[in-house]
């Protein structure tokens, strides 16, 4: 009977929660609501994988299931192609680089702190087998670039995290650098480095491993394996910014998605081509439909969510499953329950502190930062 009225209480707060929460970034005026929403789309694509395809490969299931969402880890492609887009409108409504990367320290951060602790804490007393890390390696976790220090992840999907942190420093400079002058430009040759240092990993790897595993550190730390997928979400914006699309941007549309193609194999190209053209109809307000508002409000959760959702979930997953709980009254269980962590985190760190952060804004002090060249 407690572990039923507890369930109740858990489902009737996430619902709740849902419906009554508002954007609380910029005013609507200011947003592209559907791309709120496909954050959140993307963000609960991720959790579902998790919790059906990834969870049987790892843990296994008391039965099969009779549905699976194999195909949500491409909840993560949505989300670069995402902060592509994002990124660029930022930059160019900051007045300074350090404002800049302290609005980004801000918004990241403390959530991912806080999820990070409480992630250490229940995997560590739970103790989910092939999940845990020491205390020392938890630490090396607090920077998010864990893997480049030779840490395991805290949770695995945080690997994401890295990549988009790498990215935004890269695009930090690119821009303030004046690159965006010419993003197409900029763009290309970006794609062609990429493409350049695939082809060499793979030649020289085999008769020189060192040569190939420096490579791939060039590849992570200037953002070549993800680029074709920011790049599409850069150029959408520039294109949305101009007002039209000229043969340069559509080549190097194109280009993206060849080396997409490259790395990645047709399938994960098809999939990603269809997610490019989500994304455009919902930049020029082709899907208005997704600005419902609990599809906003998902959007609103989707950083916390994607946070905390897939080692507490998992335990979770695997403590109903010892109480007998069939696996789809488990998975569904632990998505609402990880909604309902994930808007608690939203609302007592994630907001409070991107307020209390940005209101001591440090920048006053440093004058001597750049601004921006003008990328127009």
């Amino acid at each position: 009977m407690a572990v039923a009225a507890l369930w109740i209480v858990l489902v009737h707060n996430s619902i709740r929660d849902l419906a009554l929460m508002k954007p609380t970034t910029p005013s609507t005026s200011q947003r592209i609501l559907e791309l709120d929403a496909l954050r959140g789309l993307a963000a609960l694509a991720v959790v579902l994988f998790h919790y059906t395809t990834r969870y049987d490969q790892l843990f296994g299931y008391a039965e099969p299931l009779a549905v699976a969402v194999p195909w949500g880890h491409f909840g993560v492609d949505l989300f670069f192609m995402l902060s592509g887009f994002v990124i660029l409108m930022s930059l160019e409504r900051t007045s300074s680089a350090w404002k800049f990367a302290w609005g980004r320290f801000s918004r990241l951060y403390p959530a991912y702190w806080a999820s990070a602790a409480l992630t250490f804490a229940v995997v560590s007393l739970s103790k989910l087998p092939g999940h845990e890390v020491s205390l020392g390696e938890a630490l090396l976790n607090l920077t998010m670039v864990q893997a480049l220090l030779g840490a395991p992840h805290i949770d695995g999907a945080y690997w994401s995290l890295q990549a988009e942190l790498i990215f935004y420093a890269n695009i930090l400079l690119l821009f303030y650098w004046g690159a965006f002058r010419r993003p197409t430009l900029t763009v290309a040759v970006w794609l062609a480095m990429a493409v350049a240092v695939r082809l060499a990993g793979g030649i020289v790897a085999a008769d020189w491993p060192w040569a190939g595993e420096l490579l791939s550190k060039v590849a992570t730390v200037a953002s070549l394996k993800y680029i074709p997928l920011f790049a599409i979400g850069m150029l959408f914006y520039k294109c949305r910014q101009s007002g039209s699309v000229s043969k340069e941007a559509i080549a190097v549309f194109v280009a993206c998605w060849a080396t997409i193609l490259l790395f990645n194999g047709f399938t994960t190209a098809i999939i990603d081509a269809l997610l490019g053209a989500i994304l455009l109809l919902a930049v020029h307000s082709r899907l208005r439909f997704l600005s419902c508002r609990p599809l906003v409000a998902l959007g609103a959760v989707s950083y916390t969510l994607y946070l905390v959702h897939q080692n507490i979930g998992y335990a979770l997953i695997r403590q109903l499953q010892l109480w007998g709980v069939t696996p789809w009254l488990a998975i569904a269980g632990a998505t609402l329950f990880s909604i309902m962590l994930a808007s608690w985190l939203h609302r007592l760190v994630e907001l409070r502190a991107m307020k209390s952060l940005r209101n001591l804004d440090p920048a006053r002090h440093l004058a001597w930062w750049p601004a921006p060249h003008s990328n127009s």
